[in-house]
C-alpha cells in the first residue's frame, strides 16, 4: 500500500469539497479483503473537509485493517441525501448529526444507541458530562458530541473601525440590543457604503434566541412549540425597522439567500455587509474565506437582557442502523474525539473539544482565530439559556417553512401579521402530522 498514492488521492479530493465525494484505499483501488471497510459521511465546506480527510488518512495508517472512506457535501444537500441512503437502507456506518434534528433521526430509528460500545470500542471517560447528557434520550446514549458550540455574531473589523464603531465603547459585543444594532448598522452604511449587518428576518436561528429572550421555551418536553403569533410578529417587525433604517442589504436580496447555508454566501464573505451570525464553530472556516480580520459578538437582545442563545454540541457522530461493522465504526468514533494527533488536526472548526485532554494538548497549539473562538467562550459564560430538550420530529420542517414565508415578508407580499398567523397555522400542522 502506498502511502504517497493515498495521500495524493486525499489531496484531490479535498479539493473539490462541496461537492459529494468519496476517499478510498490504495488510491481509489479496492481494498485487500480482510479490511474491514467504514463509510464517514458529513456536512462540510473547504476548511472542514480538509482537516477531516487529513483525520482519515490519520487513522488509517495507524488502524491496519480497517479504512476509514469519506464522503461530503455542503450543508444545504447533506439532508437531502442522508434521507435517500435512509430509505435506500445503505447509510453510512457514521454519520455526522446536529441537535436541532437529533430526535428526528433516533425517533425513525436511523441512528443506534452506543452504549454496548462504550467502555469496550468506544472511550467516552475524558468526555464532559454536559455532552454526554446531550447526546442522551430517554435513557440511551446515542450521540458522540465532537464540540462544543454557541450562537456568534461576526463581523468585519476593518469596516468597523472606518465608521468608527468602536465594540466595548460604542457597543457591548457580549450585550447589545436590537435597538443599538439598528443605530451602528446603519452608521456603518453610512461611513462605508456597506450595510452593517445582514437581514436576519428569515433566519431562523436568530429567531430562535428571540424566542429565549421573551421568556419563552422554544419546545417543551413533550415537543410543544412556544413561539406565538406575537413573538413572530415582533420579530420580523424588529428587522423591518433595521431594514428601513438602511442598516441591512436590500430586501430582495436578502430574499434570495433564505435557507443557503454556504458560507461563501454570507454576507460578511461576500462583502455585502459588515456582520453576519452563524455558530461559533464556523468562526475558522468564514476567517479562511477572508482577508479582513473578523471581530465576534453575541446575537442581538431585546432591552430586558434576558439570555438567548445556547451552548449546545456543535455536531455529533452517530452509529446507523446500517453500519455493516459497528465494532470498527464506533473505534473510529472513539479516536475521532480522542487521538491527541487527529483532533489537533480537527482543531476548533467543529467546535470547543468536549474532551479535557485534547482542549489542554490544543491551547498551546491555537490560532489566532481559535483563541478568539475560545475566548468568545469565556465571555459568555453565564450569559445563555439552559440547553432545552432536543427538537422533536417535524422541527426541521417548521424552520423550512418559517424561513419560506420570510420571504413574502421581505417582499411586502402580505402584511407581518397576515404571515405570522400563517406561519403559526402551518407549523402546529406540521407538529400535529409528525
Amino acid at each position: 500500500m502506498s502511502k504517497f498514492n493515498r495521500r495524493q488521492f486525499l489531496h484531490r479530493s479535498a479539493a473539490g469539497a462541496g461537492s459529494l465525494m468519496a476517499v478510498t484505499a490504495l488510491g481509489g483501488l479496492p481494498a485487500f479483503a480482510q479490511d474491514r471497510q467504514i463509510r464517514h459521511f458529513w456536512w462540510g465546506n473547504p476548511e472542514r473537509d480538509k482537516r477531516t480527510f487529513a483525520v482519515i488518512e490519520l487513522f488509517n495508517q495507524k488502524n491496519p485493517g480497517i479504512v476509514v472512506t469519506g464522503e461530503t457535501l455542503g450543508f444545504a444537500d447533506y439532508f437531502t441525501k442522508l434521507t435517500t441512503q435512509i430509505a435506500g437502507g445503505n447509510m453510512p456506518d457514521v454519520i455526522q448529526q446536529g441537535y436541532g434534528v437529533l430526535f428526528e433521526y433516533i425517533n425513525n430509528g436511523a441512528v443506534v444507541p452506543l452504549d454496548d460500545y462504550v467502555g469496550k470500542t468506544l472511550d467516552i471517560s475524558k468526555i464532559d458530562q454536559s455532552a454526554i447528557d446531550a447526546g442522551t434520550v430517554d435513557g440511551k446514549f446515542y450521540a458522540l458530541s465532537i464540540g462544543a458550540n454557541s450562537h456568534m455574531a461576526m463581523f468585519n473589523t476593518r469596516l468597523f473601525e472606518e465608521a468608527g464603531i468602536v465594540p466595548g465603547e460604542d457597543f457591548d459585543p457580549y450585550g447589545y440590543t436590537y435597538d443599538e444594532l439598528s443605530e451602528f448598522a446603519a452608521a456603518i452604511k453610512e461611513a462605508t457604503g456597506v450595510p452593517g449587518t445582514d437581514d436576519n428576518t428569515a433566519d431562523y436561528q436568530n429567531f430562535s434566541d428571540f424566542i429565549a429572550q421573551k421568556g419563552v421555551v422554544m419546545w417543551d418536553a413533550d415537543g410543544t412549540y412556544g413561539a406565538t403569533q406575537e413573538i413572530v410578529e415582533e420579530y420580523w417587525s424588529i428587522w423591518e425597522r433595521i431594514r428601513d433604517a438602511g442598516g441591512t442589504p436590500p430586501a430582495q436580496e436578502t430574499a434570495s439567500l433564505a435557507g443557503v447555508a454556504e458560507l461563501s454566501q454570507t454576507g460578511v464573505v461576500t462583502g455585502k455587509s459588515a456582520m453576519t451570525y452563524l455558530w461559533s464553530n464556523q468562526l475558522v472556516g468564514v476567517q479562511g474565506l477572508m482577508e479582513d480580520k473578523l471581530g465576534v459578538a453575541m446575537y442581538p437582545n431585546t432591552a430586558e437582557m434576558i439570555p438567548g442563545s445556547i451552548v449546545q454540541p456543535s455536531q455529533f457522530v452517530c452509529l446507523t442502523r446500517d453500519s455493516v461493522d459497528p465494532e470498527a465504526a464506533t473505534t473510529y468514533m472513539s479516536a475521532f474525539v480522542n487521538d491527541i494527533e487527529m483532533t489537533q488536526i480537527l482543531g476548533l472548526e467543529r467546535g470547543i473539544p468536549s474532551q479535557s485532554d485534547v482542549r489542554a494538548a490544543l491551547q498551546p497549539e491555537l490560532t489566532e482565530v481559535e483563541a478568539l473562538s475560545v475566548e468568545f467562550f469565556d465571555k459568555i459564560q453565564g450569559k445563555t439559556a439552559p440547553l432545552g430538550p432536543p427538537p422533536p420530529s417535524g422541527a426541521n420542517e417548521v424552520e423550512q417553512t418559517f424561513e419560506r414565508l420570510a420571504v413574502a415578508v421581505l417582499l411586502k407580499e402580505r402584511t407581518i401579521p397576515e404571515v405570522a398567523a400563517d406561519f403559526m397555522q402551518q407549523a402546529q400542522a406540521i407538529l400535529a402530522r409528525a
